[in-house]
């Protein structure tokens, strides 16, 4: 160092260059610092998904009435969100396009917003969750249009705009221009998905015929809610084919452990769920996408007149049928009706069979068990809110031993 300096005292022009050498050595430096700086602030801004913890519900009904019993009861089992049903999608045959239908009603819970809220429901995390059609998927529609539409009827509930909520609108000349269904820019960083609202959850059982759109239909919900979490439900078999059946293009995905196989089905032994069959689905435990899994909380009563399918009894149960002189045990999970009557809402013949569909306490606590083993699966909820199965199916015993 001290030749360096000598050698500048004698040597102006050596001076001068050793000068400009270090002025490119600073401006290196400088712009490697800012570089890393950008690279942070970059990766600050792109943070991963986080895995939700703590259990949680399904709230699948067609009004909102969650009260302080409710709101005790989540609290003593550590739930932080509830998937809220908003409403389904469906394809109207006379607009030709797909249409809102079945709205969940906020009733007295609801003023406006999420942030007005009362106490009872606004202290969790609420993810609106849409019913999606599968049907809807073989149609023709511009994919861009439909996430456009969802997301402002989403943006609607959340933050009661004066939009119209029986339908999409009246523009309907434009319905295929997705820039005519976005809400106006300076209303979308304040009014859409604020607080709460940091996820969305699409529910349709696509098939490999409608898989493609459904797909490009969830890439354009991502498209419309920057920021935003986009989930999706994926059924047992779409787990177990997973190479067939593709892997949606969202940032989670619930497992929907139930619902199995076809009610109509005579010959079905449980259609809600059968513990070979899910043995079956769960074989192979890989999967590429980060799971949640939903567990049955739920079932009903098939009804048949001379093995032809009548209906559902939504909520029926051994107990209400074991012991009742209307009915006669003839095999596992099944009964024979006594007397012609009129049951859930259907004229049912004497001789007539009501099949029991629903998950037992113990089949669900095992399910649990086998659930903790897969690495993909992350954390379990169950379906749907109902205070009197979640004690009868101990959940809270559940959760702690589930321990992720």
């Amino acid at each position: 160092m001290q030749f360096f300096l000598s050698s500048c005292k004698t040597n102006p022009d050596l001076r001068v260059d050793i000068q400009s050498i270090m002025k490119k050595a600073l401006l290196i430096v400088a712009g490697v610092g800012l570089t890393v700086l950008l690279s942070a602030s970059l990766l600050r801004k792109k943070e991963p998904i986080k895995t939700p913890s703590g259990c949680s519900f399904y709230y699948w009904k067609t009004s909102l009435s969650f009260n302080k019993a409710d709101k005790a009861l989540a609290d003593s089992l550590g739930v932080e969100r509830l998937y809220l049903r908003y409403f389904d999608v469906d394809w109207s045959p006379t607009l030709e396009m797909p249409v809102p239908v079945g709205k969940l009603d906020m009733g007295s819970n609801f003023n406006g917003s999420f942030n007005q809220v009362d106490a009872e429901i606004g202290d969790y995390q609420v993810i609106p969750t849409i019913y999606l059609v599968n049907r809807i998927f073989e149609k023709n529609f511009n994919a861009d249009t439909l996430a456009t539409r969802i997301s402002r009827k989403i943006a609607e509930y959340n933050d009661n705009l004066s939009y119209q909520t029986a339908d999409w609108g009246n523009n309907y000349e434009k319905a295929e221009e997705p820039s005519a269904w976005y809400l106006p820019d300076s209303l979308m960083p304040y009014n859409l998905f604020q607080n709460r609202i940091k996820e969305i959850q699409l529910d349709c059982d696509w098939t490999l015929k409608t898989r493609d759109r459904y797909f490009k239909f969830l890439k354009a919900m991502k498209k419309a809610n920057p920021g935003m979490t986009i989930s999706c439900t994926v059924r047992l078999h779409q787990f177990r084919d997973k190479e067939q059946a593709g892997i949606p293009p969202v940032d989670r995905g619930t497992l929907m452990c139930y619902n199995m196989a076809a009610p109509k089905d005579m010959a079905v032994r449980d259609a809600v769920f059968d513990t070979e069959l899910v043995n079956g689905y769960l074989k192979n435990g890989e999967y590429p996408l980060a799971l949640e899994a939903a567990l049955p909380l739920f079932g009903w009563g098939a009804l048949f007149h001379e093995n032809q399918f009548k209906g559902l009894a939504a909520g029926l149960s051994e107990n209400e049928v074991k012991g009742n002189p209307l009915f006669e045990p003839v095999a596992e999970g099944k009964y024979r009706f006594m007397q012609d009557t009129v049951f859930a809402n259907a004229y049912m013949r004497q001789g007539d069979i009501v099949r029991l569909d629903a998950a037992s306490p113990a089949e669900v606590a095992e399910l649990a068990s086998q659930l903790s083993k897969i690495k993909a699966v992350k954390n379990i909820s169950f379906f749907d809110w109902n205070p009197t199965k979640i004690r009868e199916y101990h959940v809270d015993e559940i959760c702690k031993k589930f321990g992720r």
